[in-house]
């Protein structure tokens, strides 16, 4: 049984507690936090763990295996390094730092005294991501040519961090989880209406090998909540919506045909798309969370690398200082350094690949046959026309 202790019981702190205990492998055994009311709150709820203010208390514990830190952006540096060389292993929440100076430097110490340092990018343990991601990967959808990001809401407004570090971050984790590989450039915008110097909205547009883009659209400033991947491929495109939990993946049989010869009519432009409807395969779904702590946990257990590993985490705060740069530099196109290291291909569970092998198997029985039903519906309308 792993003994953790968490830093930081504020908004996301109790889910990553309950987590942990959920899986059956890992106890609670300490907690910490400097707002004595919220300590209080939570400790009641875990009656079994030290409550405390003090973080050389909770890191002085001879007991206690790991650490899991879900404080503010800008304290995870000084606690996380603290963990570290107090020999905890370490999870922390996204981002892992906010600059990647700070960042390489906790993947040092990690090295050195042979500890797991995690970050936590939760969407990658999503399994409809997972599933798209396969998706992508199979080829079913051809040659991607871009992705899309929408995250939006009408708040929670920050003001430690700008909308592109809180929420965009999770997209860039996602992009480069679905593409293998950090983007190689960043275009960004931002606007700050709310509180000077923080923005609320920031576009950007990552360039990836092969030149993929992926373009990002993140704001706490919208009427909408959405949270929603576009993939666009040379044979079909798929949607992942994470709100829809009956339909988070629906792919289009949708492209478009260079014709033999270039039309001259709007009639003759239409002939070069091709339409063949839209497909909402069933996908069995998990808790994101629960997943991400159940890896924590068998990567300390076995010394194995995580999947978000700190240099996942640095390739995430490479890519968002480039695009800050960009946002104060009129938008330039900056390019996006990359550390040696970051190779780190996902690992999949034998249970989780049987499971994404047989989602893409269905995936393409079902839509072959609706091509082929779609091909002979075609073909007894032109001989209708012939005759």
């Amino acid at each position: 049984m792993l003994q953790i202790g968490l830093i930081g019981t504020g908004y996301w702190g109790p889910n990553l507690a309950k987590s942990f205990e959920l899986t059956g492998k890992a106890e609670v055994r300490w907690l910490c936090d400097l707002d004595s009311r919220r300590l209080e709150q939570l400790s009641q709820k875990y009656p079994h763990a030290h409550a405390t203010s003090e973080l050389s208390k909770l890191l002085g514990a001879k007991d206690l295996d790991a650490v899991a830190i879900s404080t503010p952006a800008g304290t995870h540096y000084e606690i996380a390094r603290q963990a570290l060389e107090a020999n905890k292993h370490l999870l922390v929440e996204k981002p892992i730092t906010l600059n990647s100076k700070e960042a390489l430097q906790l993947i040092r110490v990690a090295e050195k005294r042979e500890l797991i340092l995690m970050v936590g990018h939760v969407f990658e343990y999503n399994f409809t991501i997972r599933a798209l991601k396969k998706l992508m990967d199979s080829g079913e959808l051809g040659e991607i040519h871009y992705l899309n990001f929408e995250r939006t809401n009408l708040g929670p407004v920050r003001t430690d961090v700008n909308a592109l570090w809180d929420l965009a971050s999770h997209d860039i984790s996602i992009m480069c989880y679905l593409l293998d590989g950090a983007p190689k450039d960043v275009t960004a915008r931002g606007q700050a209406f709310l509180n000077a110097d923080v923005e609320d909205t920031v576009f950007a547009t990552f360039t990836f090998l092969k030149d993929i883009i992926a373009q990002v659209s993140a704001s706490w400033l919208n009427p909408r909540k959405v949270r929603q991947i576009t993939a666009v491929g040379s044979k079909k495109m798929a949607i992942w919506n994470d709100l829809d939990l009956q339909r988070p993946i629906q792919i289009y049989d949708k492209r478009v045909e260079e014709p033999a010869e270039i039309p001259d009519t709007f009639d003759g432009y239409k002939t070069a798309v091709v339409d063949g409807g839209v497909y909402i395969p069933h996908i069995d779904q998990n808790q994101p969370l629960l997943a991400e702590c159940e890896h924590f946990i068998e990567c300390v257990a076995r010394g194995e690398r995580p999947q978000s590993d700190g240099y996942s985490g640095l390739r995430v705060v490479q890519a968002l200082e480039a695009a800050t740069a960009s946002m104060k530099n009129q938008s330039k196109i900056t390019l996006i350094k990359a550390e040696p290291g970051d190779d780190h291909k996902p690992r999949v569970s034998m249970k989780d690949k049987q499971r994404l092998d047989h989602f893409v198997d269905v995936v393409h029985a079902n839509l072959s046959a609706e091509h082929t039903r779609w091909r002979d519906s075609g073909s007894k309308t032109a001989g209708a026309r012939a005759k």
